[in-house]
């Protein structure tokens, strides 16, 4: 049947549309969140009470993130969770792919600190015991897995269905970012250096792979090297490492109080990591424009296909493109 002559939809479809539009899905899912929190908050105290620097609730953050990505996507999209970016098979690879990036990222701006000569070791740590590390790195994994699936697998994903990549990719940078404005030390400096370096990268790590693992596997080797190896503050929090070390120079440089991650250098480096992804993600189809915004492109003359970057040749484009793709269903 030629689309003219379709019946027009019922109201029934019409409030499905409306109620299934991303924007409003998120607006669900954040009610089913904090839905669950409230549950759990009865249910078991004990439990919900827990602070999230400590290993149970890590677990538990983890746990509930997870548990709500899943839900919403069979409620709201009939999806399982390797439809998103979360699937079982190739996990092991993408997450030691994106945790080998986070550790040589970190261990690059370490450099350039101690380049300028405001990263200088001053010993080895003594609370820095095997157990100590073990943890240390099984937390920073879990606080991965909760700010990923929440940021990326939530919040990013749906943003962009609604309102395209690029809006995506700005709108959830600044607010994550501003989640870490409570955080010891936190400066407007170190707000804004986080959305650039660490909101935009691995927003564009998603899209460049279409999974989760790879960003995942970053956002904790990021942790795990800034603060238990290299003994400097994770997002302002301090915590046993193996290098003691002294960071002496200027705020904009070290990150202060914060951590390097809010100096220049992390900036620099992170940013530029990012906008990698992002090229490699566009080479690979995967940048997303909604069907409305297509349609207000045409309707103003404007290209709604953006003209095609010449294939890679580069060493660094050779490099990227050893990040395998998911599925672009999102």
């Amino acid at each position: 049947m030629h689309p003219d002559h379709l019946p027009p939809p019922t109201t029934t479809q019409r409030v499905k549309r409306v109620l299934g539009f991303p924007l409003l899905r998120l607006v669900w899912t954040l009610v089913l969140f904090f839905g669950a929190s409230w549950g759990l908050a009865h249910l078991a105290p004990s439990l919900a009470r827990l602070g999230n620097e400590t290993l149970g609730g890590a677990f538990r953050n983890a746990l509930l993130s997870l548990a709500v990505l899943w839900a919403t996507l069979r409620l709201f999209e009939g999806k399982q969770l390797d439809a998103m970016g979360l699937p079982l098979r190739g996990a092991p690879s993408a997450f030691a792919q994106g945790y080998l990036v986070g550790a040589a990222l970190l261990t690059a701006v370490t450099g350039v600190l101690w380049v300028a000569g405001s990263y200088h070791v001053t010993g080895f740590g003594a609370g820095a015991t095997a157990p100590a590390i073990g943890h240390a790195a099984l937390l920073f994994l879990l606080v991965g897995v909760t700010e990923e699936v929440m940021t990326r697998g939530i919040l990013f994903r749906l943003l962009e269905q609604g309102v395209g990549t690029w809006a995506a990719l700005g709108l959830s940078a600044v607010l994550f970012g501003l989640g870490h404005r409570g955080n010891p030390g936190a400066t407007t400096q170190s707000s804004l250096a986080i959305a650039l370096e660490a909101g935009v990268l691995l927003a564009a790590a998603y899209v460049a792979t279409r999974s989760l693992w790879l960003p995942i596997g970053l956002h904790a080797a990021w942790d795990f090297f800034e603060g238990p190896v290299y003994g400097a503050h994770v997002s302002g929090i301090a915590l046993p490492s193996i290098l003691e070390a002294s960071f002496p120079g200027p705020v904009w440089l070290t990150g202060g109080d914060f951590g390097p991650e809010a100096g220049v250098p992390a900036v620099v480096l992170g940013t530029a990591l990012g906008a990698a992804f992002l090229v490699l993600a566009w080479r690979r189809g995967h940048v997303f424009t909604p069907r409305w915004l297509l349609r207000l492109l045409r309707r103003e003359g404007t290209p709604a296909v953006p003209t095609p970057i010449p294939p890679p040749g580069a060493v660094a484009d050779a490099a990227l493109q050893a990040f395998p793709a998911a599925p672009t269903q999102r």
